[in-house]
């Protein structure tokens, strides 16, 4: 049987965005979104309800376009009114999305399904009224409780489990750190059943497509074009650079979809470089909002940054947690994206053998930060799990002090020791 696709128009979202929607709309399985301008010819309008003088706007396409299906786009709350309105709060998640655009495909075919206006957490007002609704349900008893005054309420921001001095590294956070290091909360280790939450498959995502581009332009000694759903990148191994037609606002979705199809590989001479400057440049100048998106990067940092955004705080299927695990030497984090806790778990890293599991333990952290971490690193060649019988046989020993230390390094490691003697005492 055919899959019927939706033609889905845009109102008041920018062509950056715009392109986000379309990636993430090829990786629906179950249907089909195609997006086109003419409102006439659209069955599903995304508006975002965010943006400037929305509201006049909005009200000429539904004064024009009764019958079109709505979903509203908004960091506020919105009510709808309309059968064919629909609402998701910003900021959007994918699952939640696709779920929602489910419920408007089989609607719009002639399917019944319970209409959903709300697909994120309630807001503070709804959360009160719910917890009244609660309350008038107590027993005489338990109402007698004494109840802390409205001045008294504490608004819970989830803290660490401990704080101290010597803990401070770990409250450091870094501005939208779920793109790097995703939102899985902490798993049992020893339960197979939650294991596959930690592993992802570099196999079709963009980290394999990069890295193999990568691996062609060190092999040929050329520049590569890697042209990706119309997205055009250039790898250049003998500068260490990579180019790219586009910012981090549209290369960032292309890490969350799977690519199996338009993915070609071009080789240039090196006497196209000048010429790649030059449309590098070019392109930029297209508009004043993409001069302020990088295009491009230093080869190592684009690679750690690409394999952030695939995986999402976990680590490739096939690697042991439990195993020991090596790094060759400090990433250099002042160039790198950053991650939560990085400094530490490189300290830790490099001054013992330890496995992830016990990484995670041995910090007090998250298991995301370091999953992030060791599969940024590997990508880039610092990382791997130990394959040594020896590292599993003996307690490993502290490496000699080189005389060439960083102080930077030393003071990290000083204070890795200083917070584990701290945490010591603390549970003594």
């Amino acid at each position: 049987m055919t899959t019927k696709s939706i033609n889905i128009s845009f109102l008041g979202i920018d062509e950056r965005s715009k392109s986000a929607y379309e990636i993430f709309f090829k990786g629906i399985k179950h249907f089909k979104c195609h997006p086109v301008d003419d409102y006439g010819k659209a069955q599903l309008c995304l508006v975002d309800m965010d943006a400037y003088n929305i509201q006049q706007d909005y009200a000429e396409l539904i004064l024009n376009y009764p019958d079109l299906y709505v979903l509203i786009l908004s960091l506020n709350e919105f009510s709808c009114t309309r059968e064919q309105e629909f609402f998701i709060r910003k900021p959007v998640k994918r699952d939640q999305l696709e779920q929602l655009l489910n419920e408007i495909y089989q609607s719009i075919f002639g399917k019944t399904v319970a209409k959903r206006q709300l697909i994120s957490p309630p807001p503070a007002e709804l959360k009160t009224d719910i917890k009244d609704s609660v309350q008038s349900t107590k027993t005489p008893a338990e109402k007698a409780k004494p109840v802390p005054n409205s001045d008294e309420k504490v608004v819970s921001i989830k803290e660490p489990r401990k704080v101290s001095t010597a803990n401070a590294a770990k409250l450091l956070k870094v501005e939208n750190e779920e793109h790097f290091v995703g939102e899985q909360s902490d798993i049992d280790l020893k339960n197979p059943a939650e294991l596959e939450k930690i592993y992802y498959d570099p196999g079709h995502l963009l980290q394999s497509i990069v890295d193999k581009a990568i691996m062609k332009s060190r092999e040929e000694k050329q520049i590569i074009q890697l042209d990706v759903l119309n997205n055009t990148f250039y790898f250049d191994y003998e500068e260490q650079k990579v180019y790219s037609t586009v910012g981090p606002g549209i290369i960032r979705p292309l890490c969350l979809v799977h690519h199996d199809k338009n993915i070609s590989y071009t080789t240039r001479a090196n006497t196209y470089r000048d010429k790649l400057h030059e449309i590098i440049q070019s392109n930029k100048n297209k508009s004043i909002k993409k001069t302020l998106e990088k295009q491009s990067w230093n080869m190592e940092s684009f690679m750690w940054l690409i394999t952030l955004w695939c995986s999402r705080g976990r680590i490739p299927q096939g690697t042991d947690f439990n195993h020991p695990i090596y790094l060759m030497q400090w990433p250099n984090l002042t160039r790198l994206a950053s991650i939560p806790n990085a400094l530490r778990i490189a300290a830790l890293l490099r001054d013992r053998r330890c496995s992830l599991s016990s990484v995670a333990r041995h910090l007090n952290i998250e298991q995301r930060y370091v999953f992030a971490f060791f599969s940024a690193c590997k990508a880039i060649g610092l990382a791997n799990v130990s394959k040594r019988k020896a590292d599993k046989l003996f307690v490993s020993e502290k490496p000699e002090k080189n005389k060439n230390q960083s102080i930077l390094s030393k003071i990290l490691t000083r204070l890795v020791s200083f917070s584990d003697k701290s945490s010591m005492n603390e549970i003594a």
